[in-house]
């Protein structure tokens, strides 16, 4: 073979080489990777009518999800190895979402990661597989530290619009809700806001007081991925329940405190809030599992209840809803 022929050969291998190289490159190694995420646009205006727009977004998204929550939805709380997976899953989305990276979208088994471009991600049930395993509405990137938790959102009616309004509002990193009934998992329930049903823990679908759930299971891995977050949970409670009260905030045994709290609902509402247990002795949420894990890691964990009237106030008067949320969360954040 002739000096040429070689060159020639040389350089015929080393153009296929080049192509072989090129096409594994261009060639995704695992098909089943979700693709990248674009990262989400940095320094987002904040303005009423932008906010208004991604609460009417979370809010159509959301009763979506929760439907047949009442009466249709069979409650079960998720087994060991799925709750296992749920909170890997939350345990690297929460990771990322702090440092300002972009979560990958896969979801975990059972469930589905809703993408609300420039408002949040929802983590929702697959709707073939609905077992009351509450939505969680995540905010990635930047993001106050705030965990806003409604366990009761068909119970304690007017929580859910006040805990979506807030998490909007003040840019909070998550948003817990359940998708069925407290009493969904018992034969009979007693009526919406009929008594005082604080400490109630006879049913296994009332999240705030099941030793296992889902929504568990979330707020413990926010509580251990973000630091001194600040939790607060909603509830709400009969006017007679606490005839001398329209608010009652509490600790709930956490290293929370809520006299500041109280003294800005005050000024900003004009309304009257008793701290437990120095000033009134029951609605405190001592039986609260969140506030359980909280106490028991050393992190703080505010209990909010407010009476039905408050509750209606706020959810028909937009101005009053805002002060309240200033007042609660800081209006500095």
């Amino acid at each position: 073979m002739s000096r040429a022929q070689i060159a020639l050969l040389v350089a015929a291998l080393a153009l296929v080489a080049l192509l072989l190289g090129w096409w594994l490159l261009r060639t995704p190694a695992d098909k089943g990777t979700a693709p990248p995420r674009p990262p989400a646009p940095a320094g987002t205006p904040q303005t009423p009518e932008a906010d208004a727009e991604a609460i009417s977004k979370l809010r159509r998204e959301i009763e979506a999800l929760r439907q047949g929550g009442k009466t249709k939805v069979v409650y079960r709380a998720g087994t060991d190895d799925e709750l296992a997976s749920y909170r890997r899953w939350l345990d690297g989305y929460l990771g990322l979402a702090s440092r300002g990276s972009t979560p990958e979208v896969t979801a975990p088994p059972g469930f589905r990661l809703l993408e609300l471009p420039g408002v949040a991600d929802l983590l929702a049930e697959e709707p073939a597989q609905k077992r009351g395993a509450g939505v969680l509405v995540l905010r990635s990137g930047e993001a106050q530290p705030w965990v806003l938790e409604v366990p009761h959102s068909f119970f304690d009616e007017g929580t859910l619009e006040i805990g979506l309004n807030a998490f909007v509002w003040r840019r909070a990193r998550a948003l817990l809700i359940n998708t069925v009934h407290r009493y969904r998992a018992l034969a009979t329930a007693p009526a919406d806001d009929a008594t005082d049903t604080d400490d109630d823990d006879s049913s296994p679908s009332d999240v705030a007081h099941a030793e296992a759930s889902f929504f568990l299971t979330a707020h413990n891995a926010c509580v251990d991925a973000l630091g001194d977050v600040g939790v607060v949970q909603l509830h709400g409670f009969s006017d007679a329940s606490a005839a001398k009260a329209d608010l009652v905030l509490s600790p709930a045994g956490s290293r929370a405190d809520p006299v500041p709290v109280a003294q800005a609902l005050e000024r900003a509402l004009g309304i009257r809030v008793a701290i437990y247990p120095t000033q009134i002795h029951k609605l405190g949420g001592t039986h609260n599992v969140q506030a359980h894990y909280s106490i028991a890691v050393g992190r703080p964990f505010l209990h909010v209840e407010m009476s039905k009237s408050l509750r209606k106030q706020l959810t028909t008067d937009p101005e009053r809803l805002r002060r309240f949320v200033d007042a609660l969360l800081g209006s500095a954040g």
